[in-house]
């Protein structure tokens, strides 16, 4: 069963153009260096793409609803901020520090989604303005310098392996199981979907919104905290300005993976193809040199060609 609905998933036209689109990148960029296709090289794929990979899982629940968050790069420097502070004063280590991080992005979450309930606002606002709120207190806790000098219990989890897998690749699968899980088997997924598709039939029949879209406001200010302490943990630093503009690589991403932004359609299986096709891009054109200013263009083209392809493929 389990498996039927995973494939019943990745069939959808959208997503096989974005994996057919990953095959092709993967060719070319195969030709283009012979270190492409190595195993290391695509656990440095995997474990680049964590924070992203983490960040894209809860938008997907957030997009899925008909709503859009903005803050959730800012939610993660912030958290990430938090994290740093806490294990460096109270020198915490082992599971602490990751769920300080998670509690803290959740928390953030749950003022944005509070928020969105009691003003009515377009989500696109509140969460324009969480971005804004989110990003200046992790700026006035640090005083605007980054902490350095966590301590090596901490940073030693980023360079663990399981599996053969780097530390942040395995979570960002994990997450992206959890999140599966979550959106296609669950009633909190089917309502979240159902929200997206038709608030009103919402309503009528009876569904908590305000309590729904809280959890799921929650649950992606969750992500965003774990996809925090990932980037810490990598970076050795809780900085404030850490991820900037990374919300709309990850909106990115999910909308690569075949979500409609305007809610009611969105996949994990796609949003995990998504991250992968950019993390290959950006892994592919660091290697052949390619300068960041470029890279940037093509995450647009790339963004540009996919709702293209979409508009000549079945409406779904």
């Amino acid at each position: 069963m389990f498996a039927r609905k995973f494939l019943s998933d990745i069939s959808q036209a959208s997503l096989l153009q974005c994996i057919v689109f990953l095959t092709v990148m993967s060719i070319f960029f195969t030709f283009n260096s012979p270190v492409f296709i190595t195993q290391v090289n695509i656990v440095n794929i995997l474990t680049a793409s964590a924070v992203i990979g983490l960040m894209g899982v809860g938008a997907t629940f957030v997009i899925a609803c008909g709503s859009i968050d903005l803050s959730t790069a800012a939610t993660m420097a912030l958290s990430s901020v938090v994290c740093a502070w806490t294990a460096q004063n109270l020198h915490l280590s082992g599971l602490a520090p990751i769920c300080i991080a998670t509690v803290a992005g959740g928390l953030c979450g749950l003022v944005t989604g509070l928020l969105i309930n009691l003003t009515r606002a377009p989500s696109f606002i509140i969460t324009l303005g969480m971005l804004s709120i989110n990003r200046a207190l992790a700026f006035i806790l640090t005083g605007g310098i980054p902490i350095y000098g966590l301590e090596e219990r901490i940073t030693s989890i980023a360079d663990a392996t399981l599996c053969g897998l780097s530390f942040p690749a395995a979570v960002m699968l994990a997450g992206m199981l959890v999140g599966y899980l979550l959106l296609s088997r669950t009633k909190f997924g089917a309502h979240t979907l159902l929200l997206g598709d038709n608030p009103g039939a919402s309503e009528a029949m009876g569904l908590r919104v305000a309590r729904l879209r809280l959890g799921i406001f929650s649950l992606a200010g969750c992500f965003s905290g774990l996809a925090g302490f990932i980037f810490m943990a990598r970076t050795n630093s809780g900085d404030p300005s850490a991820g900037m503009n990374y919300e709309l690589v990850a909106i990115t991403a999910v909308v690569l993976g075949g979500a409609n932004l305007f809610g009611g359609r969105a996949t994990i299986p796609g949003t995990l193809a998504g991250v992968l096709c950019l993390g290959v891009l950006q892994n592919g054109l660091n290697l052949m040199a390619i300068s960041t200013f470029y890279q940037t263009l093509f995450v647009g083209l790339v963004l540009v060609l996919a709702s293209f392809l979409r508009r000549l493929g079945p409406h779904q």
